[in-house]
């Protein structure tokens, strides 16, 4: 039964950390396509992006707390069979802290973006209407608050595939 426990968490763990990794590849790739019109608004299409993005760090929120339950169930499992805590070498430690101090980076860029980035651009784009021109300054407020977002995007992927790089240290080590 403990293989079978460990292998389902694995699976839902490794799920999680690719939707985790996909969403700012993704999200990259459709900021990346924007910025070839140009910092002029094209209300449309820049409520569709808004729409799709805004939902990202919501998403992420949750994979990471999925993240975080299904890491802190590996030794649980193996506690509930054994009875005691799986014995590892320092190095698996170092590891193990390295990954875990990267998830809780990323879930708090997450947190920032989700309340601080995106209700800010949120805020900008309300003012816009479709039928008409915004005011450049607003304009300019919105492109930068998108280049911030992006630069934190941009992060989370980093974490992403260094995450994805260093767990399947934890396995076989």
């Amino acid at each position: 039964m403990e293989p079978l426990l460990y292998t389902i968490n694995l699976a839902a763990h490794n799920l999680l950390l690719v939707f985790c990794a996909a969403a700012p590849f993704y999200q990259l790739r459709m900021v990346n396509k924007r910025a070839e019109f140009g910092k002029r608004l094209i209300y449309e299409y820049d409520k569709s992006i808004e729409d799709l993005l805004s939902v990202q760090p919501r998403l992420c929120f949750w994979f990471i707390v999925g993240l975080i339950a299904t890491g802190f169930a590996f030794p649980l499992i193996y506690y509930g069979f054994h009875g005691e805590w799986q014995q590892r070498t320092p190095f698996i430690y170092a590891v193990l802290a390295v990954k875990t101090l990267l998830v809780f980076l990323g879930f708090g860029i997450v947190n920032y973006g989700m309340f601080v980035i995106d209700k800010q651009i949120q805020n900008v784009f309300r003012q816009f209407k479709p039928e008409e021109a915004p005011p450049q300054d607003q304009l300019d407020a919105f492109f930068a608050l998108r280049a911030k977002r992006k630069r934190f995007c941009k992060i989370c992927l980093g974490l992403a595939v260094a995450i994805l790089a260093i767990t399947p240290l934890l396995r076989f080590y």
